[in-house]
């Protein structure tokens, strides 16, 4: 499984974040390949509000004993069922 972490500009006018805010994010895609992975990606982030993403870490994780928090573990196991899935950071990003 890759694990991708960044961060997203939040686009929508509704909903838990403001307009404009930076969020970071975890992703959890089932195929790891990533070049093979960016459309579906960037869809599946854009589908949910979020645009302007940065991806800066991707990595391969082979199960779920690696994982020792209670949200990327049902994350996790989402995107073993669903394909994707993604946790974002409640807080804002601070701006400098």
């Amino acid at each position: 499984m890759l694990i991708l972490n960044g961060s997203a500009e939040f686009m929508l006018t509704s909903g838990e974040q403001v307009k404009g805010d930076r969020h970071g994010f975890n992703m959890f895609v089932k195929s790891d390949n990533f070049d093979e992975q960016l459309n579906d990606i960037e869809a599946y982030l854009v589908a949910r509000g979020w645009d302007n993403i940065e991806i800066t870490d991707n990595g391969l994780i082979e199960n779920i004993e690696g994982i020792n928090h209670a949200v990327l573990i049902e994350a996790f196991k989402k995107a073993q069922n669903e394909g994707l899935s993604v946790v974002v950071n409640n807080a804002a990003m601070p701006t400098s």
